[in-house]
């Protein structure tokens, strides 16, 4: 009995000793926290006077260097009411208007008509000109060639407007290597034989400008 009562007494000092070592843990456990919860106030505190302080500083110091400033009023320029409609009005009315095909084509007519004959250039830009006769359309040909100094004149016939189109895509706009330079060309009022289109192309030499 004695030894039971030893071996009771035994266990409950263990649990007391135990308990007295866990209570002491949690203590200085809980006081480490309680000092990382000081030292984080105390760091946010320092962080918002800093903010607080660079804030004052840049109040105080204005607006950076290179920062748009709003112009004042000596440097606004006004003008008069409408200046700037009447101006416009004045430009649109000085720009040219837009020549219809018969006028491009009367005044190209005028200027191929009116230069000389280079004879190396024109000899090689025929040559050039003619093997754009392998791309014709079915139905087309060519009614006349002529090169002189600085384009030559390409006057064609075609079965209709969708084959003289074709005949530019496929000939002139799509094959970068068919021709150097710059070209124009318009359908004619020329009349040519029952569904047939005349059309005429000028073919001008590298670096001319072939505005009509």
């Amino acid at each position: 009995m004695g030894l039971l009562s030893y071996g009771v007494s035994r266990l409950t000092g263990a649990s007391d000793v135990n308990a007295r070592e866990s209570g002491a843990r949690e203590a200085t456990e809980l006081q480490r926290l309680k000092a990382q919860v000081r030292e984080l106030e105390a760091s946010v505190a320092h962080t918002e006077r800093l903010a607080r302080e660079a804030q004052v500083a840049s109040r105080a110091m204005g607006p950076r260097v290179g920062t748009p400033m709003a112009p004042g009023p000596a440097s606004v320029a006004m003008g008069p009411p409408d200046a700037g409609l009447s101006m416009e009005g004045e430009d649109l009315a000085a720009v040219p208007p837009e020549p219809t095909p018969d006028e491009a084509v009367a005044r190209m007519d005028a200027r191929f008509f009116g230069e000389g004959v280079d004879p190396v250039w024109s000899h090689d830009a025929t040559r050039r000109v003619e093997r754009l006769g392998a791309v014709l359309p079915q139905g087309a040909r060519i009614v006349s060639l002529e090169c002189r100094s600085s384009m030559c004149r390409l006057q064609m016939s075609h079965p209709s407007q969708d084959a003289f189109q074709k005949f530019l895509r496929e000939g002139l706009i799509d094959d970068a290597n068919a021709w150097e330079g710059p070209f124009m060309a318009a359908l004619t009022g020329a009349p040519g034989r029952p569904g047939e289109v005349e059309a005429v192309a000028y073919l001008a030499r590298g670096g001319v400008d072939l505005a009509p």
